[in-house]
């Protein structure tokens, strides 16, 4: 074990520090290692998550990964020399690759630790298979990646931690309702996603049951997001006369300061590897609906802390909406309930604590 901490410099590889999954991850991630005493160095394209970290004194370097894996690799090369790297932490298939095939032409006893965000697809991502250990962020992640041919041993699942006291429950709900023209007493769900679509994320679905369901109509929804699709998303709510009751806020950085509007986090999404942004509305007391794709069945204990639906069952997803709606009681144990579940299974201390783990092992094998 490396137990000097001071004398190890880690470098995370992402391809932007915006919006998502793995980049919000990576920036909650590297405040953590500096608390444990490591140097940490981000290396992506940028974005106001980079701009944050680096208010917090953590360095930040310009990586051009997705606009060429080899040239990426060549910059690396450069980096590990300048910031005497000890490992390298990558996230996306674009920072993985270019990290091995760094540690292949130019530093080949330079651990390289990859988190599979996702499923592994194409062939160019078999490089992957050969980094010193990839963390998987669901088991079904791990499953799917041992079906494409990864080692058993070399695959761990670490879910992503989540900041309970960020993400907790707060008491601004009416000054939100007041704001947003939402009825103190109205069902209100939320979602949180990149919309690329209507249907990727599952907004269409929730805009159906707004229409055309006769005991939703006086429900109302809260959109956090943006993207591509937000354009066919506003003409959508224009169209179905749903504008007094379905609250476009776009993108927020500080989601935690929004979900008290909300009485449930919502997700009917084509498919989630984990689904984290369930976890951080369960933290804040929130019960999730969600249907049952990838690794949402790892978050939601169905019938506990919210529920499972078959995909693209919108019959079924308006029942357990409508259930939730109907009985508060019910709605606010489930809340209660999925606030403890996360606090006990996705504390950031424990996935600190198992990564923290398996960056021991790999320097401890470079300098045994």
């Amino acid at each position: 074990m490396i137990n000097n901490h001071s004398t190890v410099n880690i470098l995370l590889l992402v391809p932007r520090m915006n919006i998502g999954g793995a980049e919000s991850h990576v920036a909650m991630l590297a405040p953590l290692l500096v608390l444990k005493g490591y140097n940490v160095i981000v290396a992506s394209g940028g974005g106001k998550l980079a701009e944050t970290l680096s208010r917090q004194g953590i360095k930040q370097v310009f990586l051009p990964l997705r606009l060429s894996t080899y040239l990426a690799a060549r910059c690396l090369k450069h980096l590990i020399k300048k910031y005497h790297i000890n490992l390298i932490h990558a996230h996306s298939a674009a920072a993985g690759i270019s990290a091995m095939k760094c540690k292949i032409k130019y530093y080949p006893s330079l651990p390289v630790i990859y988190t599979a965000h996702g499923i592994f697809g194409n062939a160019k991502e078999k490089l992957l298979f050969k980094c010193d250990r990839i963390i998987a962020v669901s088991r079904f992640v791990r499953e799917a990646a041992i079906q494409k041919g990864v080692d058993p041993d070399k695959i761990i699942t670490i879910y992503n931690g989540i900041d309970t006291k960020k993400f907790s429950p707060q008491s601004n709900r009416s000054i939100l309702r007041k704001k947003y023209a939402i009825p103190q007493d109205a069902f209100c769900p939320v979602i949180i996603s990149r919309i690329k679509n209507l249907h990727n994320k599952g907004h269409q679905h929730l805009l159906d049951i707004l229409t055309h369901y006769s005991d939703a109509r006086d429900w109302h929804l809260l959109i956090i997001g943006t993207g591509k699709g937000r354009w066919q998303l506003r003409w959508q709510i224009w169209k179905n006369n749903l504008s007094a009751k379905v609250h476009f806020l776009g993108h927020k950085q500080d989601v935690e300061n929004y979900l008290a509007a909300a009485d449930i986090v919502v997700l009917p999404s084509y498919f989630e590897t984990f689904g984290l942004v369930l976890a951080e509305g369960m933290a804040a007391q929130l019960p999730a609906v969600a249907y049952d794709v990838g690794g949402i069945s790892e978050i939601i204990k169905d019938n506990t802390t919210g529920f499972l639906v078959p995909y693209g069952n919108i019959p079924q997803l308006y029942k357990k909406l409508y259930t939730l709606a109907a009985d508060k009681p019910h709605r606010l144990k489930m809340g209660i309930n999925a606030r403890i579940d996360v606090k006990n299974r996705f504390s950031t201390s424990v996935m600190v604590k198992s990564i923290i783990s398996i960056y021991n092992d790999c320097l401890s094998n470079k300098f045994s």
